[in-house]
Formats: structure tokens, sequence, C-alpha cells
């Protein structure tokens, strides 16, 4: 069984790539998004749009923004819902924001409009102050409990595999299982992360971890069959 961290935005994309396999795939989003204000003063001198997250994508897109402005985005799925929300120019970053960067540097446009959420991992307008300015445009609230069907889970005898984006979403969800107490019925399920430091302060015993090869959504998917 397959239990999905992620947002609800991102489901699809779970679903999709574990269907075939015969996992099951349990929604739990242990973040919630909301979306916060902003004004359009905000695209004043702006020739770039630059996104790490689809669901900033789906906010700016919401509102009357310019298609024609070229749109940075971080890995393939973002690219393609910047298509699918009619952007004319979009551009692949490669996956990782690393690589993304790379790009930037690489292309002419003279200031991006970095659209994110206020926690993010890497503040690409401190990587890059002179040319990107950032954006706060959504907020992620943590859940408060944990589904009936994944609780059910931890009590059953299936093997439970779990992927994690970032330290924040492990962090809560290990808060939850202390919460409901189930931080004793972990020895059948593996923490799957996207990078070792998602892992770094973890409290409780895992059965197994794997860490992707690739710090992305293909690294991600990899490392998951590996732990099935």
């Amino acid at each position: 069984m397959i239990i999905n961290t992620r947002p609800v935005q991102y489901d699809f994309e779970m679903y999709r790539a574990f269907d075939s396999w015969g996992h099951d795939v349990v929604a739990c989003p242990v973040l919630t998004s909301r979306a916060s204000p902003w004004t359009d003063v905000a695209l004043d001198n702006i020739d770039a749009l630059i996104f790490t997250s689809q669901i900033a994508l789906d906010v700016i897109a919401r509102n009357p923004v310019s298609r024609n402005l070229p749109v940075f985005a971080v890995g393939p799925a973002t690219a393609s819902a910047a298509r699918n929300a009619n952007f004319s120019t979009v551009v692949d970053g490669g996956g990782t924001a690393e690589k993304l960067l790379r790009v930037i540097d690489a292309a002419s446009f003279r200031t991006g409009l970095y659209a994110s959420a206020h926690h993010v991992s890497r503040d690409l307008a401190l990587a890059r102050p002179t040319r990107i300015r950032r954006q706060v445009v959504y907020e992620m609230e943590a859940a408060e409990s944990l589904p009936e069907s994944v609780i059910d889970a931890f009590h059953s005898d299936e093997e439970i595999i779990i992927p994690f984006y970032s330290p924040r979403s492990f962090h809560i969800f290990e808060s939850l299982l202390t919460k409901h107490n189930l931080g004793d019925r972990l020895t059948r399920a593996t923490a799957v992360a996207i990078h070792a430091r998602v892992l770094n302060d973890r409290t409780l015993n895992w059965g197994r971890t794997q860490i992707a090869a690739a710090p992305d959504g293909t690294g991600m998917v990899d490392a998951m069959q590996k732990a099935a």
C-alpha cells in the first residue's frame, strides 16, 4: 500500500505511477494549501514567471496574468500544468531547483517573479537576488489528524510505503503517528525521501528508509519501486 502524503493536487500523479503495479494508493495529505493575499503590483516590471510548485502555478493561473509571459518550471509536471493553463512559452527546468537555476542563468529575461509557498526548501530569490523576486502566493497548513483509512492500514499486516518530499511534511506525519499512538506500528513501513535531509530529524523507528537517487519525481518513483 502507498500512503500519499502529498497535497491533493498531486494525487493523480501518484495514482498514475502505481496503479499499474496493483498497489492501493491511500490519500493522506499532511498539508493543505490556502491562497495568500497578493496584488497585481507584484507583477510590475516582471518579464518572466518562475514556479517550483504546481500549486503556485494554479494560484497565479486563476488571476488575470498575461499568458505571454515566459514560464520557467522546475520540472515536467509543473511545465505541463503551465501549458494546460495556456502559457505560450514554457521551459522545463530539469527536475530540481539547482537545474532550474542553471536554466535561468542562461535565459535572457531581466526580472522573474518566483511565485511560491510561505515555506520553501530553497528560496530561488536568495540564490539569484538580482534577477528573481519572490512573491508568496499560498500557505500550506498542517493536518490535525490522520484519515481512518490510514490508521486502519497501520493496524493491518500490509507493507506500507510512504513518500516524503520535504522535512516539514515528514515532521508533521511523524507527529500525527505519535498523536494516534502508531509509533510502534512502523516495522512494516518504509519512508521514501526525496533527499537525505528529509529524514535527518526523525524521532520514530521506521522499518526501512529509502532515499531517491535523484531528487526529482522520477527519482522518487524509482525509489518507491525499489522499496516495493
